[in-house]
């Protein structure tokens, strides 16, 4: 499977995408799209995705279940993390007026192309 196509599709579907990657919870970059330079986009991805590795320590220890999915909302921009597989996520960054839903099932369409991969 090729991961970029994956990314592309993901960012040419949603009206608004600076930029998506595939990113293991250490923080290493396993393939990325940017479709804005202006954003750094390893250096967002790296920083949500450590939030993120402490809010499923969170879940886990609350007996709440594995993370799914997470939405980070600022005045820049609106960032969709979901999980892929044991330790990885597919993460969308995107403009504040994109549309959440479009961004979440598109993640999600992804995700569940990308499973099998990262299992």
């Amino acid at each position: 499977m090729n991961f970029r196509e994956t990314l592309e599709r993901v960012c040419a579907r949603v009206e608004g995408s600076l930029g998506a990657v595939i990113i293991a919870e250490d923080g290493i970059v396993v393939e990325r799209h940017v479709a804005d330079r202006s954003l750094d986009l390893e250096l967002a991805s790296v920083e949500l995705v450590g939030a993120a590795r402490e809010i499923r320590r969170a879940t886990t220890a609350v007996d709440a279940g594995e993370l799914e999915e997470l939405l980070v909302t600022n005045a820049g921009r609106l960032s969709l993390l979901r999980l892929i597989g044991p330790g990885y996520y597919l993460l969308l960054h995107m403009a504040p007026t994109s549309l959440v839903g479009r961004g979440r099932y598109e993640l999600r369409r992804a995700a569940h192309e990308l499973a099998a991969e990262f299992v």
